[in-house]
C-alpha cells in the first residue's frame, strides 16, 4: 500500500511539474560562499523537480533572502527527488543532516531555515522526527541531533504528505491528514518552530482531488517571510 501510494506521489506530480524549466536561481542578498552566512536556508524539492530548490521553493528562498536583514546563503539537498519514493526520501535526510553538520562545524553561529515541499517535506520533517512508519514511533532516530536541531529558527513544509490534521503548526483550510500522515505529536519538539502549508483538497497533504491544490502555494509566501523573520529576531 505504502509503495502505491508513493508511486501515486511520483506520478501525479510529474504531471503536474514536468516541462516547466526551473531556471537558475540569483539571490541579492547572497552571503559569499568561502563566509559564515547569519542563516542558512536548506530546501528540498519535490517529487521529478529538477536538482536545486524547484519552483516552489526556489522564489520563496529568493524573496527570503532579499528581505531578511542577515546574510542568507542557500543551499538545496542534493537527493533523487524521484519515484522510488521511500528510497528517495532515506537519501535526502541523510543529504539534509549532513548539510546542517557541515555547515554548523564550519559556523558557529549560523541558524538554519528548512524547507521542504512535497516529498521534500516529508524528508524535512524525517530528519527532524526519525523515520515514518505509519503511525507507530520510527525505530531509528533523527538525523539531525537535538543540539542542531536547537540551531533551526524555522521549518516550513508546503503540501506535506504526512501532515497530519490538528497539529499546533498547520496552516490550512482543510480538515484531513494527508496521504502517508505522520501521526500526532511527531514534530513536537519543533512545533513553534514550525509552519505547515496545506491546501483544502490538496491530492496529498489533504488526501483529496486537486494537483492544482497542490502546486498553489506562492500566496502563502508572505505569511512564511513573516513567520521566518519574526523566529529570527
Amino acid at each position: 500500500m505504502r509503495m502505491r501510494t508513493a508511486l501515486t506521489i511520483g506520478a501525479m506530480t510529474m504531471v503536474g511539474i514536468s516541462g516547466l524549466v526551473v531556471a537558475p536561481l540569483t539571490f541579492a542578498a547572497q552571503a559569499p560562499g568561502n563566509a559564515c552566512p547569519d542563516v542558512e536556508i536548506i530546501g528540498a524539492r519535490g517529487t521529478t523537480e529538477r536538482p536545486g530548490l524547484g519552483v516552489v521553493l526556489g522564489p520563496l528562498a529568493q524573496q527570503l533572502t532579499r528581505g531578511l536583514p542577515q546574510s542568507v546563503r542557500t543551499t538545496a539537498v542534493d537527493y533523487p527527488a524521484s519515484f522510488n519514493y521511500q528510497a528517495s526520501v532515506r537519501q535526502g535526510v541523510s543529504a539534509l543532516a549532513a548539510d546542517i553538520k557541515r555547515t554548523a562545524a564550519a559556523c558557529s553561529r549560523t541558524r538554519f531555515i528548512l524547507m521542504g515541499y512535497s516529498q521534500g517535506a516529508n524528508v524535512v520533517g524525517d530528519a527532524l522526527a526519525g523515520r515514518t512508519v505509519g503511525r507507530r514511533a520510527a525505530a531509528a532516530p533523527p538525523a539531525v541531533s537535538a543540539a542542531l536541531s536547537d540551531r533551526v529558527a524555522a521549518v516550513l513544509l508546503f503540501g506535506d504528505p504526512t501532515f497530519t490534521a490538528g497539529e499546533s503548526f498547520n496552516v490550512t483550510d482543510g480538515a484531513k491528514s494527508g496521504i502517508l500522515a505522520r501521526g500526532d505529536g511527531r514534530l513536537d519538539e519543533v512545533a513553534e518552530r514550525t509552519q505547515s502549508f496545506c491546501n483544502r483538497n490538496d491530492r496529498f497533504c489533504q488526501g483529496g482531488t486537486s494537483l492544482a491544490a497542490h502546486l498553489d502555494y506562492a500566496k502563502f509566501f508572505g505569511d512564511a517571510i513573516d513567520f521566518t523573520r519574526g523566529q529570527l529576531g
